[in-house]
């Protein structure tokens, strides 16, 4: 029965969308080349050692992150699939771990710590076999700790509650990636707010910290390069060998809770979040009619955003992350930092709405078949997406400006509102030039259910978000207006409101050309079809009415 899922897995992977997967491997590939260089300029003494173990750390995290951040991204074998099997659950999960190994990330990580053996090569035979066993270790421990990630966070998604604690989890992760490294810059340059660039620099040029590098190699994702660094150094087979047995051991340990959490998933009926809706007292009497068709979109997508497992999910980290973030910097000697804020909360904002079109469904038919409705409902949707997020990003910012009493505010608001201008722009156009294609709206009763994974999308809003953002900075530099706080306001408005003027039409365009392709790609659950039709006539996708 292992055979058998493995055989299956395999199949998925090479039948299935590739998008995502194809994505992810050349991005996961470009990565693990990346560290590969760090270990071969390490050997050559250009860098030093420690920064491969920062490398090798980045890379394990993300086998904790990924899972917690994409908690929408459904497994290629979905446990549920096969809870009618007779066969005691335990069993069954057992059966199906040993096809576990088989993803684009065991390739991306395997590739990656070959660098201990780069590293190991000068040291002679011994050193080289114990890279080997080291990076078997390595994968076998983070293949387990991100399939546990995974478990456990799809069992918090279970729930309304569950699904409070993964934002915030998520918020955690987005606000140290954002804003984590403020603090320790804050301590290079500590007077960077006056004007004063003068650099702290380590005790030791061109080396990581002793303190910051025993601690990543006294964490899991450490003692791979932990073992490879003692064998170089003729340290005692102890300092060899327990980094190793750590690895085999935390993995197994994974490997069995990973077992007992799908043995559960099997026991138990499919997963369904608890509506948080209830009967109102009175039924509104108002109509599209009466308030227009552009309130009424605004109304629904206000409405979809608290209702829609994973539109909740994605409102609650967007919120979350600035509080976070400002929780993170203000203590520092970097407080007038804190404007600066609203640029990546309008990206973070931008990156939750890529994929809107794709999570409504096949919804999509009302839209395509009533016309004017394509109009109506992306300014609908843009409007409650300021409502939302724009307005109170804004507002923050503002406050920020004036608690911290920051030299920059008028940079900081001026970047803001460009940013959200690209972002309340771009993310309606990315959702139809790149949807995300997962389980229909109307089959999706859980945040655990599939709603595809628009990660590319989402950086790529984030980095047309982050060059908008950039504009007025940069203009107002050159045109010498750079102490002119009105110059950066007006320009930041200039460059959102050109944004919303320039992209709108083309979100438009898009959804009438391809709109029929995609909504047939929806219906069939196949994503490639949206791919194959559009290649196939793409002048021939007409919508049904001239809208």
């Amino acid at each position: 029965m292992s055979g058998a899922f493995a055989g299956l897995r395999w199949r998925v992977i090479r039948h299935g969308p590739h998008d995502e997967r194809g994505f992810g491997l050349v991005a996961g590939l470009v990565a693990a080349a990346g560290v590969i260089a760090v270990a071969v300029l390490a050997r050559t003494g250009v860098l030093d050692q420690s920064w491969l173990t920062v490398a090798v750390s980045l890379l394990g995290l993300t086998w904790l992150l990924g899972p917690i951040l994409l908690p929408g991204a459904a497994p290629i074998l979905n446990p549920e699939w096969f809870r009618t099997l007779p066969r005691p659950p335990a069993r069954i999960a057992w059966e199906m771990s040993a096809s576990e190994a088989i993803s684009v990330g065991s390739v991306i990580t395997t590739a990656a710590l070959s660098s201990f053996v780069v590293v190991a090569i000068p040291h002679g035979a011994g050193v080289v076999a114990v890279a080997v066993v080291a990076a078997s270790s390595q994968v076998f421990f983070l293949l387990w700790l991100g399939r546990c990630a995974a478990a456990v966070t799809a069992r918090l998604l279970r729930s309304t509650g569950g699904t409070w604690v993964a934002a915030f989890q998520m918020s955690v992760l987005l606000a140290l990636s954002f804003a984590g490294w403020v603090p320790l810059f804050a301590v290079i340059l500590p007077n960077l707010g006056t004007g004063d660039t003068t650099i702290i620099t380590p005790s030791t040029p061109g080396a990581v910290p002793d303190a910051i590098e025993t601690t990543l190699q006294a964490l899991p994702t450490g003692w791979g390069i932990a073992a490879v660094t003692a064998a170089a150094t003729h340290a005692s087979f102890i300092a060899v060998a327990v980094p190793i047995v750590g690895l085999i051991v935390g993995g197994l340990l994974l490997w069995a809770i990973w077992i007992g959490l799908t043995a559960r998933t099997l026991r138990q009926p499919p997963a369904r979040t608890r509506s948080n809706l209830s009967a109102g007292r009175f039924r509104r009497t108002h109509s599209a009619q009466s308030t227009g068709p552009v309130r009424a979109v605004v109304s629904r997508e206000v409405k979809t955003w608290f209702r829609d497992p994973h539109r909740r999910l994605a409102l609650g980290h967007a919120w979350i992350t600035p509080v976070l973030m400002i929780l993170l910097v203000a203590p520092t000697g970097w407080s007038w930092a804190l404007p600066f804020i609203g640029v990546l909360a309008a990206a973070i904002a931008g990156m939750t709405a890529v994929n809107t079109y794709a999570l409504d469904g096949t919804a999509l038919w009302q839209l395509l078949t009533t016309p004017k409705a394509i109009r109506a409902d992306v300014a609908g949707r843009q409007l409650a997406w300021m409502l939302l997020f724009a307005i109170p990003v804004i507002v923050v910012t503002i406050l920020l400006s004036l608690v911290s009493q920051s030299p920059f505010w008028a940079v900081a608001l001026g970047m803001t509102l460009a940013a959200t201008g690209m972002a309340c722009a771009s993310a309606p156009l990315f959702s139809a030039l790149m949807p995300a294609i997962g389980a229909d709206a109307r089959d999706r009763v859980a945040a655990t259910h599939n709603a595809g994974n628009p990660a590319g999308g989402q950086w790529t809003v984030f980095t047309a978000v982050a060059a908008a953002a950039a504009v007025p900075a940069v203009l107002t530099q050159i045109t010498g207006t750079g102490h002119s706080w009105i110059a950066h306001l007006s320009i930041g408005i200039a460059v959102g409101t050109s944004a919303l003027l320039t992209l709108t039409p083309l979100t438009r365009a898009r959804l009438q050309r391809s709109g029929p392709a995609l909504l047939a790609a929806m219906a069939s659950g196949d994503p490639t079809r949206l791919r194959n039709r559009a290649a196939r006539k793409p002048s021939t996708e007409t919508p049904t009415h001239n809208l």
